[in-house]
């Protein structure tokens, strides 16, 4: 089968601009790796999925486990159900606490080889004793590890690090350099949108206190006169002043 160069040339320029693309992070992958978390911990640890184990599918081609993946690329560690349950491996399943999943809690866990719970997060920390002396914490780095793997399998992310919050920013989504007057404009115009807005309310207020503030006409000065201030309030408008 012969390509023709116009449809051959346009296929490589749409593969060199899809790694441009990707390259500077304007994919749909790059945005979402990119992606900072902004719900609170308490609500991204009550999206819990409970490991399940199944057969793989059989037949060709095998078909890679779809979750967390985007165009054949998956973004963040992902539990794969498809695992072939040995014997050691069931043994860890059906008497280890820390791999019970009907038991299982993000807040207290089991740690492989204890049968101990510690408490998340307050056991990852150092510890103060009623001297005032630090202690490191209970949790060593080998079994925070499987802590933090035991979240990976109920398919959570670590919420525990320093920097969940604020991850490393990339570089097309940091503040420009150099002087802001373009930012400054746009931020004045913005204002400008938003003060509009409120044109109607604005003209309508600003009428009725030059109303108000009017001096009283003639009529209006005879009556008061005649009938003094309390009789004549209910028949006159109350002149008010503008507050500066």
């Amino acid at each position: 089968m012969v390509v023709p160069a116009r449809q051959l040339l346009g296929l490589w320029t749409r593969r060199i601009l899809d790694v441009a693309l990707g390259a500077y992070g304007f994919c749909l992958q790059g945005r979402e790796a990119r992606a900072v978390p902004w719900e609170p911990r308490e609500l991204l640890l009550q999206a819990r999925k409970e490991p399940r184990y199944m057969a793989e599918c059989k037949g060709t081609p095998r078909m890679e486990y779809p979750e967390n993946m985007i165009d054949g690329v998956r973004l963040r560690p992902t539990f794969n159900p498809y695992v072939r349950l040995t014997k050691a491996k069931r043994y860890v399943l059906d008497n280890w606490p820390s791999r019970n999943w009907a038991d299982w809690n993000p807040y207290s866990c089991f740690v492989r080889g204890s049968r101990r719970r510690y408490q998340i997060p307050k056991d990852l920390m150092p510890c103060k004793d009623e001297l005032g002396e630090w202690h490191p914490p209970r949790l060593s780095g080998r079994y925070k590890a499987d802590v933090e793997r035991q979240y990976r399998l109920n398919g959570l992310e670590w919420v525990w690090t320093k920097y969940f919050y604020k991850k490393k920013v990339h570089f097309q989504d940091r503040e420009p350099l150099g002087p802001k007057r373009w930012y400054i404009r746009e931020f004045r115009q913005q204002q400008v949108r938003e003060a509009m807005r409120k044109m109607a309310d604005l003209v309508a207020e600003y009428r009725q206190e030059v109303r108000d503030k009017q001096h009283y006409n003639w009529f209006e000065r005879v009556v008061h006169d005649f009938a003094g201030e309390q009789l004549s309030s209910e028949y006159l408008r109350s002149r008010k002043e503008p507050k500066l």
